[in-house]
């Protein structure tokens, strides 16, 4: 399998999670995001100044025009149409990586 086949979140199976920056204050911006949200299989978490979603990678991509490429980093996508009276920004997080400095060494 070569990069493009499957590597990274931006190809292939896996999951995207990204942070959502909504417009104003109150519950409308985030009942507009949900409700959008909903159709195309992405989870919505409300946050204190926005939201937290996720979804797997081809509805993602699907639902914002095209998915994160960059795993390493932070990356803003561009607000749907039909999001941007609700939506600020859409900035996909880096993927964590799961190991420490105080691993113990495999022998």
């Amino acid at each position: 399998m070569d990069a493009a086949q499957g590597a990274g979140r931006g190809a292939g199976p896996g999951a995207v999670e990204a942070v959502v920056e909504l417009r104003a204050g109150g519950v409308q911006p985030l009942d507009a995001l949900r409700n959008w949200c909903a159709g195309r299989g992405i989870s919505v978490l409300p946050m204190a100044a926005g939201a937290l979603v996720t979804g797997p990678t081809e509805p993602f991509r699907a639902a914002f025009g095209r998915g994160p490429v960059d795993p390493s980093g932070a990356e803003e996508l561009p607000v749907p149409a039909e999001l941007r009276d609700a939506v600020r920004s859409v900035t996909v997080l880096p993927v964590p990586e799961l190991h420490s400095s105080d691993s113990p060494e495999e022998t």
